[in-house]
């Protein structure tokens, strides 16, 4: 398993969403790595100092970052449509179910301006 960590300004714990390989992979296929870039940044958890690579959400990347699973949210949601239509089986939507859920949790984290900062582990 892959996670997304969120880290707020203070010493708050972090939010981690863990994703599949598969996933992931899926994610950088549709681009993922070019919105938003990791450096090297120092915050405090449990009271300590860490130097984690961190991808700041600030605008415009948090925008960015919205728009883009916005985007696949929109994408998945019209292709899952059309399978229903199309009378596809349950078993075979699945893994389109699992994108849009971890992608809206995604979302919801980038939306919330709590979070400072975004990790891709």
């Amino acid at each position: 398993m892959l996670s997304f960590n969120f880290y707020g300004k203070s010493d708050q714990s972090a939010y981690c969403i863990q994703v599949s390989e598969q996933f992931y992979e899926w994610l950088i296929q549709a681009d993922f790595g070019l919105v938003g870039r990791s450096h090297p940044t120092k915050i405090m958890l449990d009271g300590e100092e860490e130097e984690l690579p961190l991808v700041r959400l600030e605008n415009p990347t948090r925008g960015m970052l919205t728009a883009y699973f916005n985007g696949l949210v929109l994408s998945e949601t019209g292709q899952m449509l059309v399978e229903l239509d199309a009378g596809v089986a349950r078993e075979v939507l699945q893994p389109r179910q699992y994108r849009m859920k971890k992608l809206l949790e995604l979302l919801d984290c980038v939306k919330d301006s709590s979070w400072h900062y975004l990790q891709r582990v």
